[in-house]
This record gives structure tokens, C-alpha cells and sequence, in this order.
């Protein structure tokens, strides 16, 4: 869940708080971490790393349920220190394991970037609400699909290390032709002068062995 970026504030916090979900969330943007920032103590920096430290909140908000609320501090390579707020609802989670778990966002981040430039997210041209949900249904059915088939079709090889940018534009574009004799598939033909052709017939070979074809 966002609370920053203008993705929302508190009271996204507090909704999911009374709907009975446990909260793990980079707190609101703005000016509050710099704010809490300068209100902590020298001594009471933790660090995590030589160039990453966190706090306690020196001016917790008001939740309605408890919430550890801590300040990251963190160097940059160029030697600015940046710092953002983290909230936690789980209480017997202590700070290196709230830490970690937030930081495991990251492989959430790289997907979600991937899936936009890949699935051509950045922009979804919809106005009307029932068109934007079909649309966010889609785009997970063709996430989920992705994720299940290149590991599959492409366990090792040139093709096992691209994402869903080129597996789109450069793989499942390739020109072919299917064949069906009474409604079942019988062959499955592809251009040979595409470059990754011979990668995706043996990708394809794994596929239809999967599902015991023919």
C-alpha cells in the first residue's frame, strides 16, 4: 500500500487498519520526514548500515490502532542524506525485521515498472470505471500469465533473462501459424528467418510436453 506520491495519507492507514489488515507502509510524503528527522537525537540513530540509520518517531500520529512509526535516514552516493517515514502494525515485529520486510518491496517495485513499460501501463486511457477495472483484471491475467510462462518455455538460455518489455516486442510477436484438424492443434509453425525462432520452438516443445500434446 502507498501513502506517498499522491497515492493518499492517513486516513488509507486507518481504513485498512478497521477493515482488519496489518500495515507495512512508507508513510506520507511531504514535509513530515525531514521534520521528524531533525527532532531526533544524535544517540538515538540505529544503524542499519554504514550509510542507512532509523529512529524512533519523535512525534508518533494518532492511529486507530498502535503503529510502530519509525524514521529512515540514508546516504546517497553523492553524499546527500535523504530521509521517509515507515510504519509498521505488527507489534511483536522488532526494527532489523520490519527493516527486511519492507525492503522485500523492491522485487514488488521491479515487476510493477516491468509490467508498465511491458504491458504499456503508463497510460491507461479509460474513463469510465467499469473500463478501468476490466482493464486492471486484465493486465493481471497477462502479469500472471507472463510469470507462468517464460520460466516454463525458457528455463535457460538467451531468452531465460528477459522481461515482460521484450518477451512481448521481441518474442511473442514472432509470425506463425497455427493448424488444427477438427478443433485440435496439430502443428505449430513459425517464421524461420526470426531470430529467436529455433529458442521458441524448443520453448514451445516444453510447453505442449507440460500439458501432454499431442
Amino acid at each position: 500500500m502507498r501513502t506517498d506520491a499522491g497515492f493518499g495519507g492517513d486516513d488509507n492507514i486507518d481504513f485498512a487498519l478497521d477493515e482488519g489488515w496489518q500495515v507495512l507502509t512508507k508513510g506520507s510524503g511531504g514535509r513530515r520526514s525531514g521534520a521528524w528527522a531533525r527532532q531526533v537525537s544524535t544517540q538515538d540513530w540505529q544503524a542499519l548500515t554504514p550509510r542507512r540509520w532509523i529512529a524512533p518517531s519523535p512525534a508518533p500520529i494518532a492511529f486507530v490502532q498502535p503503529v510502530q512509526q519509525w524514521v529512515l535516514r540514508w546516504q546517497t552516493e553523492s553524499g546527500q542524506l535523504k530521509h521517509s517515514t515507515l510504519l509498521c502494525s505488527v507489534s511483536d515485529w522488532d526494527v532489523r525485521t520490519v527493516v527486511d520486510a519492507y525492503d522485500e518491496r523492491g522485487a514488488c517495485e521491479t515487476e510493477i515498472r516491468s509490467d508498465k513499460r511491458g504491458l504499456k501501463l503508463v497510460q491507461r486511457r479509460k474513463l469510465q470505471l467499469a473500463a478501468q477495472e476490466a482493464l486492471l483484471l486484465l493486465t493481471d491475467v497477462a502479469h500472471n500469465t507472463l510469470a507462468w510462462m517464460a520460466p516454463r518455455l525458457f528455463p535457460d538460455g538467451p531468452l531465460a533473462s528477459f522481461g515482460p518489455l521484450r518477451l512481448i516486442e521481441d518474442v511473442l510477436s514472432l509470425p506463425g501459424r497455427l493448424r488444427f484438424d477438427r478443433q485440435r492443434l496439430v502443428e505449430v509453425q513459425l517464421s524461420q528467418t526470426h531470430p529467436y525462432a529455433p529458442e521458441v520452438a524448443c520453448g514451445l516443445a516444453l510447453l505442449l510436453e507440460h500439458f501432454g500434446w499431442p
